[in-house]
């Protein structure tokens, strides 16, 4: 958490400190994958997206300054064991399809939608959060073989490195539903 004291605004900044990375190919995938994140989230503006203000680079750290969003995680209350009203499951998916449903728009895949990227904010709007792993398409389709997600939240052809595309999200949603009505962990 920071404060952006121009503009009078609290923020959050991610960040990949230089010194902690090696030279090999895992610490470059990191840095692409920090890249990805703001690309894919700054392209997109929308109420239930955490909006990218900033990317940057210099010799002791790769940040990204973003929105920040005061709440919790909605790992956080189903591992709390919260009972969720019909209306509040109601609301929060609805406001998860409505989030996906412009990023798929604009040709975004989260890729790893999990109740630890989605905050509930104090007035209960939901906020995706961590495009980190995000694929932008170009033919509607991504690429086969590369395997990442949370296995838990995965849908059968992004385990096995098959051809996906905006079904990922939406399996990870209805996963996700599951969860929030049963109050069980599924994995």
């Amino acid at each position: 958490e920071a404060f952006d004291p121009l503009i009078q605004r609290p923020l959050a900044i991610k960040t990949i400190r230089r010194a902690l990375l090696s030279s090999d190919e895992k610490s470059a995938e990191a840095i692409a994958r920090f890249k990805t994140e703001a690309q894919a989230a700054g392209r997109l503006s929308h109420p239930g997206i955490a909006a990218v203000y900033e990317y940057g680079e210099d010799d002791q750290c790769v940040y990204i300054a973003m929105e920040y969003v005061s709440g919790n995680t909605l790992r956080e209350y189903i591992l709390r064991k919260t009972v969720f009203a019909e209306e509040d499951v109601l609301s929060i998916m609805s406001q998860l399809l409505d989030a996906l449903g412009y990023a798929h728009s604009r040709k975004v895949l989260h890729r790893d939608i999990k109740p630890a990227n989605l905050m509930i904010t104090r007035d209960g709007r939901l906020k995706i959060t961590d495009f980190g792993i995000a694929r932008v398409e170009t033919n509607g389709v991504t690429v086969m073989g590369a395997v990442i997600g949370t296995p838990g939240y995965m849908a059968p052809e992004q385990i096995v490195g098959e051809q996906i595309d905006f079904r990922v999200d939406l399996y990870a949603l209805g996963v996700i539903l599951w969860e929030c009505c049963t109050g069980k962990i599924l994995w």
